[in-house]
């Protein structure tokens, strides 16, 4: 698949020289894996035909590819975003963990299971209520306030000016930072 003349191959190796983490989303099942620099590994094989969306990311951006459009956060002007109200960490996945090889099954109690690339190690302290246990996705949100135009005297306010959420903080995007450990401590990619 070509971009630019560039493929997406291309394009991921440029963006991404070293590690990065890889979230497949495909028409069946969702993949976790990393990305070394060169190739994709993926703890379960899949058919990259179905993939709907996929996202490249590292704790400084991310690469997301749709179809045949891409969109890469490190094009965003950082003059232009909110930091202080950038980086949040949400529960995912994961009630309970076994381990599979080198990698990690994580499951949920109401059912299913995902396969995380790599051993999880869950601090003693990292248990939830219960004995649960929990991982977390990181997400940076690219949020900007909108000024409120100001107006000339005698000048009225015109609607087709494309002014709405004027004065009003909007979330422009999103993207994915990494996978924590419910205390906050980030996984080793």
């Amino acid at each position: 698949m070509k971009m630019n003349n560039m493929s997406f191959d291309e394009l991921i190796k440029s963006s991404f020289p070293d590690k990065a983490w890889v979230y497949a989303e495909g028409l069946d099942s969702i993949r976790i894996g990393k990305w070394n620099g060169s190739e994709f590994n993926f703890a379960e094989s899949f058919d990259e035909t179905y993939i709907i969306e996929m996202r490249v990311f590292s704790s400084k951006h991310e690469l997301k590819i749709t179809g045949e459009k891409h969109r890469d956060t490190a094009n965003y002007n950082d003059n232009n975003f909110i930091s202080e109200l950038a980086d949040d960490q949400y529960f995912m996945y994961g009630e309970q963990a076994a381990e599979q090889g080198e990698n990690t099954v994580l499951y949920e109690t109401r059912g299913g299971a995902i396969v995380f690339p790599g051993k999880l190690e869950f601090p003693k302290t990292d248990k939830l209520p219960d004995g649960v246990i929990g991982l977390k996705l990181g997400v940076r949100n690219y949020v900007r306030y909108n000024r409120v135009p100001v107006l000339t005297e005698g000048e009225s306010y015109d609607f087709d000016l494309n002014t709405s959420g004027a004065g009003a903080i909007e979330v422009v995007d999103y993207a994915y930072t990494g996978f924590f450990y419910a205390n906050g401590t980030a996984v080793k990619l």
